[in-house]
Order: C-alpha cells, then structure tokens, then sequence
C-alpha cells in the first residue's frame, strides 16, 4: 500500500507540480524541511520547490514531464522521465532562442513515513541540454574552440 502512494506521490510530483504547473501541490507532497544540498537557495520545504520551478519556467514556460519508467520502495521513488520544453526566456546569461528542446533524466525522491518529499537527487546533462540549444558548442567541437 505504501508503495503505490508513493508511485501517486512521484507521478504528482512530475505531472501536477511540475507539468501543469499546480503550485499548491507542493503544500500537500513536501516536506517543510525539504531543503535538498545541492539547491542553493535560501528557502526550504514547500517555498524552495516553488521558487525552483516558478524559475524553471520562466526559461522553459510549457514544460512537460513524461514518466518514462517508475520503481518504488516504502522510502523511495526513481524516476527516469522525458522532458520536452522551449526556451522561451532567459536564463544562465544565456538569451531566449525558441528553440524546443527534449532531454531524459533521472529522480530520486525520498518520502518520508507520513507521504511526504523530504529530499531528491536527480540528473539529467544539463549540456545536452544547451547544445540543443545552439547555445554551447557540442562536446566533439570544444577542443575546436581552445586557444
């Protein structure tokens, strides 16, 4: 039983929060410490998530997650997702290109015994992502680009 509402707390997360946006999801599945370390902002539990995706898509205004494969224990939930989104602002010094970008990545999400985010870990190449962009050059060309 467990394991299936963290599989719905994980698929919220992904579809509700970040997707639609509904804000308000967060109150109901974060922890009030959350506060992962590798975030560095200044908020915690519910306020840090919001600030984190009211900035995300300020960059990526209709971005969509798609949960591609999903395991779950009675702590845990890894989701490996597919994002889809264009670059409709700025953001990183970098300008709007309008370009639509598609990347695949990776969470953990940790609930804690109450069904609630306490903590993420998550990857996804970041430079994928800005190459598909046009906004670095690809890894291949770097040496290309040396003094």
């Amino acid at each position: 039983m467990v394991i299936e509402k963290n599989k719905i707390i994980a698929k919220r997360w992904f579809e509700e929060m970040w997707s639609e946006p509904n804000l308000d999801v967060a109150d109901e599945i974060i922890h009030p410490d959350y506060a992962p370390d590798w975030i560095s902002i200044d908020e915690k539990g519910p306020a840090q998530i919001k600030y984190e995706i009211k900035y995300f898509r300020s960059t990526f205004p209709d971005l969509k997650y798609e949960i591609i494969d999903m395991i779950a224990l009675e702590d845990r939930v890894w989701v490996r997702y597919l994002g889809t989104a264009t670059q409709d602002g700025p953001a990183w010094g970098f300008p709007a290109t309008g370009k639509k970008v598609t990347f695949e990545g990776v969470t953990i999400l940790y609930i804690d015994p109450d069904g609630k985010i306490i903590d993420q870990w998550g990857a996804f190449c970041f430079y994928d992502i800005l190459t598909a962009l046009g906004l670095v050059p690809p890894f291949w060309e770097l040496k290309d680009k040396l003094p």
